[in-house]
């Protein structure tokens, strides 16, 4: 399951347009698509998960990896049409994120790093390792 994340991370790396155009309600009916589906639930076979749950799980990474292509895509185009890196973009908003976020009115968004809300690479990294220990709980639990 892990590879298979990774493997659509680097895809929508690579295609920052591909995150908007695949979709969970009315999905693509092409072949590519549907054999990277059979692929990702032939990777639960033999786990003694329901249809319906490996169905569930399968959607579920993709959500996960599509929700992050899609911020890492809003960014690209972002800093295309202005000019401004992310970086340079928090640092013009430092003034009023100081008086926003004083420690007394939110102390705990105040004592985060700032990079914990702009660093997509590790957010990402962070998710997947969090939904695969889950996942792990879940087969743990089932047996």
């Amino acid at each position: 399951m892990e590879r298979i994340a990774r493997l659509q991370w680097d895809l929508y790396r690579r295609h920052l347009w591909a995150a908007r155009v695949i979709s969970f309600t009315r999905p693509l009916l092409v072949p590519a698509l549907a054999a990277y589906t059979e692929w990702t639930l032939s990777a639960l076979d033999g786990l003694g998960l329901s249809p319906r749950t490996c169905a569930r799980e399968a959607l579920a990474l993709h959500a996960l990896v599509n929700t992050a292509a899609l911020a890492l895509a809003a960014e690209s185009e972002a800093e295309l049409e202005t000019g401004v890196t992310l970086d340079r973009w928090h640092r013009a908003q430092r003034p009023r994120t100081d008086s926003l976020l004083s420690p007394a009115d939110f102390p705990r968004l105040a004592a985060a790093p700032q990079d914990a809300f702009t660093d997509l690479e590790a957010l990402f990294e962070y998710s997947l390792t969090r939904h695969l220990d889950g996942f792990a709980a879940l087969l743990h639990d089932r047996r």
